[in-house]
């Protein structure tokens, strides 16, 4: 995880045991043992250019 400052790299430390807890309680199984919280800043922000628009993935399928 990279949080955008440090209050929140403050609260996900302290919270870290509950969100560890809720990823494995939601997986039914034990899959997250640790976070790794990074510095704030340390990942920049995704830009418009990392995601792909709804549209340029193809038409949705559905069953009817």
């Amino acid at each position: 995880m990279c949080p955008e400052s440090a209050a929140w790299s403050t609260k996900l430390r302290l919270e870290q045991a509950r969100v560890i807890v809720a990823a494995n309680a939601a997986a039914g199984r034990t899959v997250v043992r640790d976070l790794r919280i990074l510095a704030p800043g340390s990942v920049p922000a995704p830009t418009s250019d990392d995601v792909t628009p709804q549209a340029a993935r193809g038409p949705h399928r559905s069953r009817v």
